[in-house]
């Protein structure tokens, strides 16, 4: 029943940041909200994001195009050190562990499940574990192979770009200064975290359900990244909301805490000047969300909506 729980807790995770992208949507100006109030001279704005959805969707929101224009810098979770934002493996919070005994994965997942992770690993990722040269990655943790093996299934590690990377640069071929809200040395981490962290057992036990039921764990998260896209899409952000809670207050480390780093930091930037903020979607919900801390802090936050409208895009 735990492993049960635990896969389908971290399909809801994946759809926090991974989404589909469909040929025809309609758009209630997605998920923006107007910081005024407390001093402020002008207000300033956040916008949630669904990170690898193109930025080029924005320019068919008016109301995005006009919050936009009454700002003069932006803030992003973190700004990428190349120029383009590539998924690899160096990027995703790789975590090795020290195996009792000195063993390694393939000591404590059975010989089916070992066959499947080296099948789909390869797929995935371009590495054969079974080549010497690879050996290294042994050492990872069941957790680390089982979000590797989502991420592919999602598609993110063949994409490039994010919403947010995109209207970073736009803002900046225009002389915006564009911030960064998480600390400099932070790594990129997907936030598949427990309260109480699993043991390697217990990691191992989900990994093989995942791996034994693959095609059924790739249509778990396609439909979980559906129905966040649609909330998305269509600026449903209560149903969002719902949809998502119970994951958000499973991971303190990505919400609570990286929130708490981020509201100082805000507050500064749109009392320096008018600014848009731009992170991801899941940062805005829930009683450490940056919309009820910035309303605890004395600042009026209000979604921005608008009537739906169809528009089509690649």
């Amino acid at each position: 029943m735990k492993t049960s729980q635990t896969i389908c807790h971290f399909a809801k995770r994946m759809a926090l940041t991974l989404i589909l992208t469909v040929a025809t949507i309609s758009i209630n100006a997605q998920f923006l909200f107007r910081i005024s109030g407390n001093g402020l001279k002008e207000p300033s704005y956040m916008l949630g994001t669904i990170h690898i959805l193109s930025g080029s969707l924005l320019d068919s929101i008016p109301e995005y195009l006009e919050a936009e224009s009454q700002c003069q810098q932006m803030y992003v979770e973190h700004k990428p050190s190349g120029t383009t934002m590539v998924i690899n493996l160096g990027e995703l919070g790789v975590q090795m562990v020290n195996y009792p005994d000195d063993k390694n994965i393939f000591d404590i997942i059975d010989k089916e499940s070992a066959e499947i992770l080296t099948e789909k690993f390869k797929e995935a990722t371009n590495r054969d574990l079974s080549d010497s040269t690879w050996k290294y990655l042994w050492k990872m943790t069941p957790s680390t192979f089982q979000n590797q093996l989502s991420l592919h299934l999602s598609g993110l590690l063949e994409r490039k770009g994010s919403m947010d990377m995109d209207l970073m640069k736009r803002v900046q071929q225009r002389g915006w200064n564009v911030g960064q809200l998480d600390d400099e040395r932070m790594k990129f981490d997907l936030g598949i975290q427990e309260k109480k962290p699993l043991t390697i057992e217990e990691q191992a036990d989900s990994l093989m359900a995942f791996l034994k039921n693959y095609e059924g764990r790739k249509q778990q998260i396609i439909e979980e990244m559906e129905k966040t896209n649609n909330y998305w899409r269509t600026g449903d952000f209560e149903g969002f909301v719902s949809f998502q809670i119970q994951e958000i207050n499973q991971i303190p480390g990505l919400i609570k805490d990286r929130n708490e780093k981020w509201l100082p930091r805000m507050i500064v930037a749109m009392h320096e000047k008018p600014t848009m903020f731009v992170f991801g979607a899941g940062h805005l919900i829930g009683e450490h969300g940056i919309i009820e801390k910035l309303r605890e802090a004395g600042y009026k936050v209000e979604q921005v909506r608008k009537n739906k409208t169809t528009y089509s895009f690649l």
